[in-house]
């Protein structure tokens, strides 16, 4: 038996039920940065209701809306960490329609705002 087809067998025994359809959802997420889906657009490529798939999500412990904002948080520390990119640029690839909004998301996210977390992060 091949290692791959090990992992694979091992992930759908050990992994919560709806765990693929959480890692599809971050996979559109991930290549959909700047312009997400909304919902009824997710829930209609994945054949279902938007019941179905908040139904399933909730199962899974989390909602779209959650995604997003994990996939957006995880993006704007990386990019506070690892880039020169402006607090406007983050905001803009993000898709938000004003750095304002963007600020007031991110300090809700993390606790501190976009500036002061990369402070935080330069210092350490």
């Amino acid at each position: 038996m091949q290692i791959a087809h090990i992992n694979q067998h091992l992930n759908t025994q050990t992994q919560p039920k709806h765990f693929y359809l959480v890692c599809e959802i971050n996979q559109i997420l991930t290549t959909s940065i700047g312009d997400h889906p909304n919902f009824d657009m997710v829930a209609s490529a994945f054949q279902m209701s938007g019941r179905t798939l908040r139904r399933q999500l909730a199962e899974a412990g989390t909602s779209y809306q959650k995604l997003v904002d994990e996939f957006r948080s995880q993006y704007a520390e990386r990019c506070l960490k690892e880039t020169n990119m402006s607090t406007d640029d983050i905001a803009e690839s993000l898709g938000f329609s004003d750095v304002a909004n963007f600020r007031h998301a991110f300090k809700r996210w993390v606790g501190v705002s976009p500036a002061a977390y990369r402070t935080q992060r330069l210092a350490s």
